[in-house]
C-alpha cells in the first residue's frame, strides 16, 4: 500500500516537471504564454522552464528562411497579353512577438504572404509589357529579373511591418501562357515572323535585282569598251599588214603572187579535198609554174676569198 502511493507520488511528479520544461532547439525561437497572454520570449536553443499547464504556453517560432511557393496565377501585362505566372519568395521572421501577436502561426503568416505575393505580382506586371518582359535592357539586366526586383520590393513595403517578417528574396520562377490562347498566341507569333522573313526576302529580291541591273550594265560598259579597242587594234594590225603586203609586192611583185596562191590553195583544200581544174587554171600553175628564182647580184671585181 505505501509502495503505491510513492509510485503515484512519483508519476505526479514526473508529469509536474515533464510540463513545468520546454526545449528549444537551434534556429528556432520560443515564445511563452500564460493563460494566452504572451509573457516571455526565449531566444537561447537549451532546456527552459515554465508553469505547468494550462498555466502556461509554450509557442516555438522557427527563425530559419522560408520558402513560399504558392500555385501559378493569370495575370494581365499592361498590353493586354494574358500570362502564367509561377512566383516564389523566401521569407524569415523578424520579429517573434509582434510575429506570434499579428499571425498565430507559420501557415497563417503563409496564408497572408500568398496574397501579398499575389497582389504583388498583379501590380508589377500590369506596369510592363509583353515585349519588356522578354527584352534585355542596356544595362544587361533582362525583363524577367527587372520584373523579379519589383517583386522584392513591393513585397518588402507591403509585408515587413506589418507581418513583422523579412522579405528575403521574390522571383519569376516561370513565365507561360495560359492553355486557352496558347495556340492562338503563337499562331500570332508565327504570323508576325512570316510577315517579317517575308520583308527580308522582298528586300533581298530587290537587293538582287539592283545588282544584277547594275552588273549587266557594267558587263556592258566592258564589252564596248573591248570591241572599241579590238576593232582599233584590229585597224591598226590590218594597217600594218597591208603595209607588210605593199613592202613585199613592191619588193617581188611575182613571189608575192605566188606565196598568195599557196595561201589561198592551203585555205581551200583539204587531205581528202579532189579537185577537177583546167590546165590554165591559175591554182595550177602555182604548181606546175612556181616563179623563177632571183638572180644573185653580180660580185664586185677585186672581191675574193
Amino acid at each position: 500500500m505505501k509502495l503505491g502511493r510513492l509510485l503515484i507520488a512519483a508519476l505526479i511528479v514526473a508529469v509536474v516537471v515533464a510540463s513545468s520544461t520546454f526545449q528549444v532547439r537551434q534556429g528556432q525561437q520560443a515564445i511563452v504564454t500564460r493563460f494566452g497572454s504572451p509573457q516571455a520570449t526565449v531566444t537561447d536553443a537549451g532546456l527552459h522552464f515554465k508553469l505547468p499547464a494550462p498555466i502556461d504556453a509554450v509557442h516555438p517560432i522557427d527563425m530559419r528562411q522560408h520558402l513560399l511557393d504558392p500555385a501559378a496565377g493569370e495575370y494581365l501585362t499592361q498590353d493586354k497579353k494574358n500570362l502564367l505566372v509561377d512566383a516564389f519568395l523566401v521569407w524569415s521572421v523578424a520579429d517573434p512577438l509582434v510575429f506570434f501577436q499579428t499571425n498565430g502561426s507559420r501557415a497563417g503568416a503563409e496564408a497572408r504572404l500568398t496574397d501579398i505575393l499575389r497582389s504583388v505580382v498583379g501590380d508589377a506586371l500590369s506596369s510592363y509589357s509583353f515585349n519588356q518582359i522578354l527584352t534585355t535592357a542596356d544595362d544587361g539586366t533582362s525583363g524577367v529579373d527587372r520584373l523579379g526586383d519589383d517583386f522584392l520590393r513591393l513585397a518588402a513595403a507591403r509585408a515587413e511591418d506589418s507581418l513583422a517578417v523579412k522579405i528575403h528574396a521574390a522571383r519569376v520562377k516561370r513565365l507561360n501562357f495560359p492553355e486557352a490562347n496558347k495556340r492562338a498566341v503563337f499562331a500570332r507569333m508565327e504570323s508576325e515572323r512570316d510577315a517579317i522573313s517575308s520583308g527580308f526576302r522582298s528586300e533581298g529580291r530587290e537587293t538582287l535585282e539592283k545588282i544584277k541591273a547594275q552588273t549587266d550594265r557594267e558587263e556592258s560598259e566592258l564589252l564596248a569598251e573591248a570591241r572599241r579597242k579590238a576593232t582599233e587594234m584590229r585597224g591598226v594590225a590590218d594597217a600594218e599588214a597591208a603595209s607588210i603586203y605593199a613592202g613585199a609586192y613592191a619588193e617581188d611583185p611575182q613571189l608575192w603572187t605566188f606565196l598568195r596562191s599557196l595561201s589561198a590553195l592551203e585555205q581551200t583544200a583539204s587531205d581528202d579535198s579532189l579537185f577537177i581544174l583546167p590546165s590554165d587554171h591559175p591554182l595550177l600553175k602555182v604548181l606546175t609554174e612556181p616563179p623563177p628564182l632571183p638572180v644573185p647580184p653580180p660580185k664586185e671585181e677585186g672581191s675574193g676569198e
